[in-house]
């Protein structure tokens, strides 16, 4: 391998990566079943903090076409009777009767609001009582040919924190169908227009039926389908064999209803606390019941910490390689580093142990902090220093080993990059985030970035943990 301090060892890191995800959500993870537990921090290396609140956007389509038959039984059919004989204004010797069928009504929506349409034919009869003689009649309307007018309603479509569907109806235009004059009612005998009485009569007869619109939209109970929604939401997912992905919905929060030809979309962003369980079997999750729809907030996607373990072995070989294809020069004497082994120290500290030839041979041994240096992308250990009390026997038989010039030379091979073992988890975050949940539900995300929140010596090695933020949705099938 090129001594370029890349670390190469794909089932460790593969293993390292894949326990990454067991701090989704800032970390928040638990173990299920018989796995064998992480090796405790040393120096009080702190635990993951509580899992932050990530918000997934969750686009809900609803097929409004469904609320046609409840508008269908709300507005009647028919309206009025030749019958129903009704004064024109006050002239008593002027009456008229009419007659009125509505076809199906159609939808479509613009803007917000769904709207209604619906084409009514009528026929009308006017009536004249002269002062002498018989009354006198006159209509329009035939079998052939109606007059018509067009009945439109709308409403503001939204969900109630029960979950039902609630609904504003108001009348937005009653007038004839077109200009046409097939679309006036005409009365030549009393000398009247009928065509504005028929259409008064309309508009007062469909206001009393509004409320009866509002009452049966509010009867219709979507909870059953976001039931089945959230149990999918709640429903662990197996990332890889022993490791499962728990979302840990939380509520459902609704913004502005939109919608689009045949669709109401619902837009709602989930909170959830996602979180790793690790066991040989599934976790048996206690789900939640759907909570009640909370109302207006933002999708800020999600900020998630993923923990790359570095083990030892792994350090030691890049460490090695840092070290190997350079000959260090001091007071005219040389040492050439042979190998380095990597180990935990006490205090969150790391132990170097440098195996080395050349002028002299021997062990030296070091310790320091890991930091993470940004601008390079590596591990450094910029505080590197001697071990005094262990190294009292070589350091006195070749006291030149202590110079400052040459423990800087150390500090400043001591470094490895972090990317790989960030990469590899990164990826499989991606992949727990992007798959899809039964028939209804698929998640996808993107990760935007990665950016590292510290370091901290374990047993099993050292954990960078890294903060992973991205956007993330779920599509909800109709």
């Amino acid at each position: 391998m090129p001594g370029d301090g890349l670390i190469d060892l794909p089932v460790p890191l593969l293993r390292a990566a894949v326990r990454a995800l067991a701090c989704l959500a800032l970390g928040a993870c638990t173990r299920e079943g018989p796995a064998t537990a992480s090796a405790p921090p040393i120096g009080g290396a702190p635990p993951p903090p509580p899992a932050a609140l990530s918000r997934f956007s969750v686009p809900l389509a609803y097929d409004f076409s469904s609320m046609l038959s409840v508008v269908e039984r709300a507005v009647p059919r028919s309206l009025g009777s030749l019958d129903s004989v009704r004064m024109i204004g006050t002239d008593a010797r002027k009456h008229y009767a009419f007659e009125a069928r509505r076809g199906p009504f159609t939808t479509f929506v613009q803007g917000r609001e769904l709207h209604l349409r619906a084409t009514i034919a009528y026929e009308a009869r006017g009536f004249y009582k002269p002062i002498v003689g018989p009354t006198l009649s006159a209509g329009c309307g035939n079998e052939r040919e109606h007059p018509r007018f067009v009945l439109e309603l709308a409403t503001p479509l939204t969900l109630t924190p029960a979950w039902h569907l609630s609904s504003r109806a108001r009348l937005v235009r009653l007038a004839p169908a077109s200009t046409q004059q097939r679309d006036r009612c005409d009365v030549g005998i009393l000398n009247t227009d009928v065509t504005d009485q028929v259409l008064d009569a309309a508009r007062s007869a469909t206001l009393e039926h509004l409320p009866a619109i509002d009452r049966l939209v509010g009867e219709i109970d979507l909870r059953p389908r976001f039931d089945e929604w959230w149990a999918l939401l709640a429903r662990p997912i197996e990332l890889t064999h022993g490791v499962w992905l728990v979302l840990g919905p939380e509520r459902l929060r609704m913004g502005r209803v939109s919608g689009q030809e045949r669709t109401l979309v619902v837009p709602v962003t989930l909170d959830a606390r996602p979180r790793i369980v690790t066991g040989d079997t599934a976790p048996v999750l206690a789900v939640a019941p759907l909570p009640p729809l909370g109302r207006d907030t933002a999708s800020s996607g999600f900020h998630i910490l993923i923990d790359g373990d570095i083990d030892y072995l792994s350090a030691s070989r890049a460490l090695t390689e840092a070290f190997a294809s350079k000959v260090i020069v001091q007071a005219g004497r040389t040492i050439h580093v042979d190998s380095v082994q990597v180990t935990p120290a006490p205090k969150g500290q790391l132990a170097l142990a440098l195996f080395f030839t050349g002028n002299a041979r021997g062990v030296l041994r070091l310790a320091g902090t890991p930091a993470y240096d940004a601008a390079r992308r590596e591990l450094t250990v910029p505080d590197l220093d001697y071990a005094l009390k262990v190294n009292d026997r070589i350091i006195g038989t070749y006291a030149w080993l202590r110079d400052d010039k040459l423990r800087s030379a150390f500090r400043d091979r001591a470094h490895f990059p972090v990317q790989d073992a960030l990469a590899k988890g990164r990826a499989l975050l991606h992949e727990g985030l992007n798959r899809r949940i039964g028939d209804a539900v698929t998640l996808s995300a993107t990760v935007d970035s990665v950016a590292v929140k510290g370091l901290y010596v374990t047993l099993d090695g050292v954990v960078v943990r890294a903060e992973a933020m991205g956007r993330a949705a779920v599509a909800v099938k109709p």
